[in-house]
């Protein structure tokens, strides 16, 4: 199928080779799900991109000017992903930024026909070697240096329902390669911390939200792979997913069993959400 990208409002424009988001990894992206035509937490997304502006001192985010474009590319659209992606511009060479950046802003929509997940799924996960650096200035941002998930994803390689559990140099648990982790533990929701690495994530808030709203007792807090290997049940959420239960976690050769109940109730509140979000733009049922 056909992408179409705006290139600072350009379809199918161009970006300079000069670019600091090339050179450097300097910028920024947001992922998001295109369900029936809308973008779906598209304001929670454009949230964490203001946020994400702020800690790399980009100007102040028009928000105006990417809702149009994303509406441009999907007015016709039924489902798919629409990709933001903003960079420092063009500077002088060299690593000190320039004082007044021209941002470069990239808005992809990549179709599908497969619509978001009603029912729910299951995935294994396997402990990556590769590790989290701790960054608090960076952390929960979803920034252009990846290169950490690009090498733990690449240990999964050959495997389709697997994803990778990542911890940070510390030892702690903090997220998969393109997941949130909750564990479960005496009826009571548990997800990592990220005040020093990781992102955080628009559907991880969402469950968070929605947890609160309905009594669910669920709290952030530091983990350790003892806490996720004495767990009731374990589940991971992206925006795509949006939330998969884990049938299979496996460590150092040992498969541990951690179907449950929660993911179900998680899966639900977010569609809850997503269909509360339809109605109010469109009216249209997920």
């Amino acid at each position: 199928m056909k992408t179409d990208i705006l290139v600072n409002g350009v379809l199918n424009g161009s970006v300079n080779p000069q670019d600091r988001g090339l050179q450097y990894g300097d910028g920024l992206f947001e992922t998001i799900l295109i369900e029936s035509g809308c973008a779906v937490f598209l304001q929670e997304h454009l949230e964490r991109l203001q946020k994400g502006c702020e800690a790399l001192a980009f100007p102040k985010l028009d928000r105006e000017v990417i809702i149009s474009e994303v509406s441009q590319l999907i007015s016709d659209k039924q489902s798919g992903v629409i990709k933001i992606t903003l960079t420092r511009g063009v500077g002088e060479r060299g690593f000190l930024p320039p004082i007044s950046p021209n941002i470069t802003r990239l808005v992809s929509y990549y179709p599908s026909d497969a619509p978001v997940r009603k029912s729910l799924t299951s995935m294994a996960l396997l402990l990556c070697e590769t590790r989290l650096a701790r960054q608090p200035l960076l952390a929960g941002i979803k920034h252009l240096n990846q290169l950490e998930r690009v090498l733990a994803r690449a240990e999964l390689r050959g495997e389709e329902q697997l994803e990778g559990l990542m911890l940070d140099t510390e030892g702690a648990v903090i997220e998969g390669t393109m997941s949130n982790l909750f564990i479960v533990k005496d009826d009571a929701l548990i997800t990592p911390k990220l005040n020093s690495c990781g992102v955080a994530g628009v559907i991880r808030q969402v469950v968070i939200q929605q947890a609160r709203k309905e009594g669910v007792v669920c709290k952030e807090a530091i983990l350790q792979l003892d806490d996720v290997k004495n767990s009731d049940e374990i589940f991971m959420t992206n925006s795509l997913m949006p939330v998969r239960f884990v049938d299979q976690l496996r460590l150092n050769g040992v498969v541990f069993d951690k179907s449950g109940s929660y993911a179900a109730w998680a899966l639900d509140s977010v569609l809850k959400a997503m269909q509360q979000e339809l109605d109010m733009n469109f009216g249209r049922s997920i």
